[in-house]
């Protein structure tokens, strides 16, 4: 039996793949140090307040909210999958981390009825939506959410250097499950399609991120009535360059 587990008539492709536990055996590779290095820089960059509320939408597992904890900001994680928040919270729990760290279930689409100081977006949580509104929906969400001079920051691939650096087909093994993956355009989506077997049962996960360049950026941006006001290549915030960044940064307000 195949299970297809990316069917839009049952569930989007993220709401079924980001809760499965198969999800984050094929991404346990994640380098937390890099993320912890690229976390110090942007505070040093945007140097929030002491007093900072920080929102990190889509939040995943919580690794960038418990980093941002780390340096003293309180921080409410959001995402969609309630397995991941319950993984947050417990990730949490275990280290002790104060009340000013929150995490709930909550779709970016729709704003919480609070302002935060800071609103931080990050490792391509954004573009998965097949109704153009509703990338619109969610840049108004975060315009909503930030505070008189709040900052933004949407961390997101750069598909030019995706798209000329692509391995279309590979095989990864995770703790004995052997992932087959292929990476394919179709029209201004990146695909990916992944294939694996765990007790003789066959699952098929897609994930699918449209190819949004910084135009795409600022004409969305403009529509929820915000601005980019800085833009960088990569983790390392070096300079953004069209083809041989890896990464676009993004800062609004």
């Amino acid at each position: 039996m195949l299970i297809f587990a990316f069917m839009h008539s049952v569930r989007e492709w993220y709401s079924s793949w980001f809760d499965s536990p198969y999800y984050h055996l094929l991404y346990a590779h994640r380098n937390h140090q890099e993320a912890a290095d690229f976390i110090k820089r942007l505070l040093d960059l945007i140097q929030p307040a002491k007093d900072a509320h920080i929102l990190d939408v889509a939040c995943g597992r919580g690794r960038h909210a418990l980093e941002l904890h780390r340096h003293g900001y309180a921080v409410t994680g959001v995402d969609l999958s309630p397995e991941n928040i319950k993984y947050a919270k417990e990730k949490a729990k275990n280290k002790q981390a104060s009340d000013a760290l929150q995490f709930r279930v909550h779709d970016m689409r729709n704003p919480l009825d609070t302002q935060f100081s800071h609103v931080f977006n990050l490792f391509t949580s954004f573009g998965y939506f097949k109704d153009p509104k509703d990338n619109i929906r969610t840049l108004e969400s975060f315009r909503a959410q930030l505070a008189p001079n709040g900052v933004g920051v949407i961390d997101f691939l750069n598909p030019s250097w995706v798209l000329a650096n692509l391995v279309k087909e590979e095989i990864i093994v995770r703790a004995g499950v052997k992932f087959s993956i292929q990476r394919y355009t179709k029209g201004k989506w990146l695909c990916k399609d992944i294939h694996f077997q765990v007790d003789k049962q066959n699952y098929q996960f897609q994930e699918q991120v449209e190819l949004l360049e910084i135009n795409d950026f600022i004409t969305l941006f403009s529509q929820a009535n915000l601005q980019l006001v800085d833009l960088f290549g990569d983790y390392q915030l070096h300079a953004y360059d069209k083809e041989l960044s890896n990464r676009q940064i993004l800062i609004f307000q």
